[in-house]
């Protein structure tokens, strides 16, 4: 009887160690969401040419979108994506695969270049036009803002679940050692 207890209070233990595979999966989804990327662009950027530097640049857009070659590239987090439509699939890209013409500079830069050149073509515009940018321009800083905050709790959430499956992992990999010990020590002579 103690024997069939113990068995069944293994079995359950082993059972109860899933979270080790709840955890690999849900990596493997992070990665997925890294390498596939959406972006809700609900209609064609507008975009000011830079030809000093041989691209244009997406303006008054919540994302940083840099047109070269008939493709679409856009940085998020410190990660390019590229795709020929603005509207997706965004497939991750690293760095050193971008055309030279844009890794060569850093984001920064290209956002000053674009603000330069917005800027010359923005004097052209009438006071009420300009105010109008201006109030696009603050709006999409705040959405920028925004999701870059709520990237900041996803990631923490991410953190927080996985730290938890760890330690539930750690608890039953620690009450599996238990049972193994307990067993061990019943099945001595005595």
């Amino acid at each position: 009887m103690k024997k069939t207890i113990w068995l069944a209070a293994g079995v359950a233990g082993m059972l109860l160690s899933n979270p080790v595979i709840d955890a690999q999966a849900a990596q493997k989804q992070h990665i997925q969401a890294l390498n596939d990327h959406s972006f809700v662009i609900d209609s064609r950027p507008r975009f000011v040419n830079l030809p000093d530097q041989g691209f244009a640049v997406a303006v008054e857009s919540p994302y940083d979108i840099v047109s070269y070659d008939d493709h679409y590239y856009i940085n998020q987090n410190g990660f390019w994506y590229r795709s020929s439509s603005y509207r997706g699939p965004w497939k991750l890209r690293k760095e050193k695969d971008l055309p030279s013409k844009i890794k060569k500079h850093r984001l920064e830069d290209i956002r000053m270049y674009r603000d330069a050149e917005y800027s010359k073509l923005n004097n052209r515009k009438t006071p009420e036009q300009q105010r109008s940018d201006q109030n696009n321009q603050r709006t999409l800083e705040q959405q920028r803002s925004d999701e870059n905050n709520q990237r900041i709790l996803d990631r923490q959430r991410y953190d927080e679940n996985n730290r938890k499956k760890l330690e539930q992992q750690r608890s039953d990999e620690d009450n599996q050692r238990k049972l193994e010990q307990q067993r061990m020590d019943n099945n001595r002579p005595r």
